[in-house]
């Protein structure tokens, strides 16, 4: 049973990532061959959330994150005949929102990068009802936020945004085995969380014992 809710979560995953990165392609092309400012917003709007969370959790300052994200945004804006030919955009946004975040820091002559925001954007954002309930999310959300805040942040950066194992370990400077280790941490300890709460989720989470 525990090996075909699994399979039936993983199939379920690659669908809502496969229709996410074609609703990106079809952005990105009319924003890069029409100037479609509408598609700028939708994309812009799409990737806000995530990437102010990370911002945050660099500078520490929510205005000053919003600004930094909405600076990423206009060179994108800037550039847009060129974003075809990045290949994963996801990851060249937080790279980029990274290097403006300490370089921002560098300007106040301060540096901190070990906390992150409460105010996360539900993980499962693109997860259609069809999977979990809307009053399931909240309680998934719930044992989400109680992770530890950088295996909270490596959670969400793999799960919500799509990035590689080895792009988030090159992302936050860690170690490929790290970023493989909180992720383990963090699914069991989700299913630990609602072993209790949703009984008929928490394999969905559980991750198998090393």
């Amino acid at each position: 049973m525990f090996w075909a809710n699994f399979i039936n979560f993983e199939i379920s995953s690659y669908f809502v990532k496969l229709m996410r990165d074609e609703k990106i392609i079809r952005l990105v092309y009319d924003i890069s061959e029409k100037n479609d400012q509408i598609a700028f917003a939708q994309l812009y709007r799409f990737f806000f959330p995530g990437l102010l969370t990370f911002a945050n959790s660099i500078v520490k300052n929510k205005s000053l994150s919003e600004d930094i994200v909405s600076n990423v945004f206009i060179k994108i804006w800037e550039n847009r005949k060129i974003l075809p030919t990045i290949k994963n955009l996801s990851h060249y946004l937080y790279v980029a929102v990274k290097h403006a975040s300490i370089n921002s820091i560098y300007r106040e002559k301060s540096f901190f990068f070990d906390e992150i925001n409460e105010d996360n954007q539900l993980v499962f954002n693109h997860t259609t009802d069809t999977v979990i309930s809307k009053e399931n999310l909240i309680k998934i959300t719930e044992a989400i936020n109680l992770l530890p805040p950088k295996c909270r942040l490596i959670f969400r950066l793999i799960k919500e945004e799509g990035l590689k194992h080895a792009e988030v370990a090159s992302l936050l400077e860690l170690s490929e085995s790290t970023i493989e280790n909180q992720i383990t941490i963090a699914l069991r300890k989700i299913a630990e969380c609602l072993q209790l709460e949703l009984p008929e989720y928490q394999n969905y989470y559980k991750a198998k014992k090393r």
